[in-house]
């Protein structure tokens, strides 16, 4: 049977490791994909990350599997490499549907996520993801 419940951003950190700003992006991306795209199943989305293939960027990875079940052991989700982060997105499928939805990283989020994680800590810039809107983050393209 299908569970609607999909890990916290809490659970998502501890997963990782620790609550960093990337795994926030991705995982604020991810719920995004699940409210437009509604999976009814785990089976349902799979998601194209283009980011550079490097930390800090993958960890948005993992806010992805833990917001959308997206996972690498079903083969859902799908890493491109990309040279800069300016040409970050996260393109959503739900594959019963056909729709679609693309998240693509506004410019100026990975300067002022860097400037905060270097100057007050990962966990504050992982607060500022938070407090944006996701139209403050993302271009959407549906």
């Amino acid at each position: 049977m299908y569970s609607s419940r999909r890990l916290t951003l809490e659970e998502a950190a501890a997963l990782h490791g620790h609550l960093g700003p990337w795994l926030t992006i991705g995982y604020r991306a991810g719920e995004r994909a699940v409210e437009v795209l509604k999976p009814q199943t785990e089976f349902d989305l799979r998601c194209v990350i283009k980011t550079p293939a490097k930390t800090p960027y993958t960890c948005a990875l993992d806010g992805i599997q833990a917001s959308t079940k997206c996972t690498l052991g079903k083969l859902s989700i799908k890493l491109e490499h990309v040279e800069h982060v300016s040409q970050s997105s996260y393109l959503f499928e739900n594959v019963k549907t056909g729709r679609k939805v693309e998240l693509k990283l506004k410019p100026h989020v990975r300067d002022v996520v860097e400037e905060i994680s270097s100057s007050k800590g990962m966990e504050e810039a992982s607060k500022w993801v938070l407090q944006q809107s996701l139209d403050q983050l993302f271009e959407e393209k549906s």
